[in-house]
């Protein structure tokens, strides 16, 4: 089986985005099909996701392994700062014993309202686990720690509107008290459990999530930038200015969002890998706001974020796996060996009213290589 390798960006053409009523059709480029071995390119901000093997969604013979963690937290929610326990699983890949020089990358994954902790790694048979497995095992990206915490303390609000504020405390939670556990006790790119540390090793850092966990993500973003390179909000709109604001006030979150990025030094250093279903019911919600903040060019360009569908994807658990399998080895790209195929691609073009002129040879750090005005894409096979 060919590992998968990043789904590498190019610069987009144009946005294209027509009003609130287009069709699906009319909203979304098309993506083209051409690839390299099981590396995909995308032509537009906007691609459609790749399925994984169906032979991912069946057990290997080394299996990864699921550790729990308990461990003591406060109640940053509802301001009280009374102690309490939160629970956390922990995906560690085959193979994570065998080396104490090998580091791990780290992604949390947060869960959608009605699920907890365990749901990452428990949902549909375990079929996360199954298809993180096989991605380990074939060198689809670097090796990978990933953790699903909660932030409902494994009891969800009977309306999900009402977890917000425990949605919004829990990147702050991370900061302070899980992201120190973690990556201290398991091998990753953390050197000093402190705010400086966590800082320093955000490169090797994201936070994806669905639904309520696709809030909490925009939640990651807007209050603890300096800790996460890389964001995966899946099905949810920032509900920083108010529930559904990213949906109701797209251009005024798109501005309140810019407006943090660009105070930050990391300003032209993170990315949002934003997906949703075309038959997802939070759908429009995510994409109103993400028309909004592609309009903000000198933020959010073509190499800051883009937008990835599943044709036909509801509001479900299942669709997230394969966006963790689009995503993960963008963020984290194998650097295994392997034969490299180089893909040419014209980037004489504008996105979003950027123009990209490029003279000489400069990485961008996500696998895309350029070289006098033309991007190539670097792909094993």
């Amino acid at each position: 089986m060919l590992s998968m390798k990043t789904a590498m960006l190019l610069l987009a053409l144009a946005f294209g985005f027509t009003a609130c009523s287009a069709s699906t059709d009319e909203l979304l480029p098309t993506q083209d099909d051409n690839s390299i071995g099981n590396s995909h390119t995308y032509n537009s901000l906007i691609s459609k996701t790749t399925a994984y093997p169906a032979s991912y969604a069946e057990e290997v013979e080394h299996k990864g392994r699921v550790e729990r963690i308990d461990y003591a937290t406060r109640d940053y929610a509802e301001g009280t700062g009374r102690s309490r326990t939160n629970t956390a699983y922990v995906y560690l890949p085959y193979g994570y014993d065998d080396n104490d020089d090998v580091r791990y990358n780290v992604i949390y994954l947060v869960h959608g309202h009605y699920g907890t902790a365990s749901t990452t790694f428990e949902a549909e048979g375990g079929l996360q686990r199954k298809v993180l497995d096989h991605m380990m095992e074939n060198g689809d990206c670097a090796p990978t720690i990933v953790v699903s915490p909660s932030y409902n303390y494994g009891q969800p609000t009977a309306n999900y509107v009402d977890a917000d504020p425990y949605c919004r405390a829990l990147p702050t939670e991370l900061v302070n008290d899980l992201i120190p556990i973690v990556e201290t006790r398991y091998r990753t790119y953390l050197t000093s459990p402190d705010a400086e540390g966590i800082e320093a090793s955000r490169s090797h850092r994201a936070i994806g999530g669905f639904s309520m966990g696709g809030v909490t993500t925009w939640y990651a973003l807007a209050e603890t930038f300096n800790a996460f390179k890389y964001y995966m909000p899946i099905s949810g709109d920032c509900w920083s200015l108010g529930a559904f604001a990213g949906m109701n006030q797209p251009q005024r979150t798109a501005d309140y969002l810019a407006n943090i990025v660009r105070q930050s030094p990391y300003a032209n250093d993170f990315y949002i890998w934003a997906a949703s279903g075309t038959s997802d019911s939070a759908y429009s919600e995510i994409l109103l706001q993400v028309r909004a903040m592609a309009g903000i060019t000198d933020v959010f360009g073509i190499d800051q974020m883009t937008f990835h569908e599943k044709d036909g994807a509801r509001h479900e658990f299942r669709p997230t796996v394969e966006y963790v399998y689009n995503a993960l080895p963008y963020f984290f790209p194998s650097n295994e060996g392997g034969a490299t195929a180089i893909r040419q691609v014209d980037i004489n073009a504008t996105s979003f009213g950027k123009t990209y002129s490029v003279n000489g040879m400069v990485s961008d750090g996500h696998g895309i290589v350029i070289q006098n005005g033309k991007k190539y894409i670097n792909s094993k096979r």
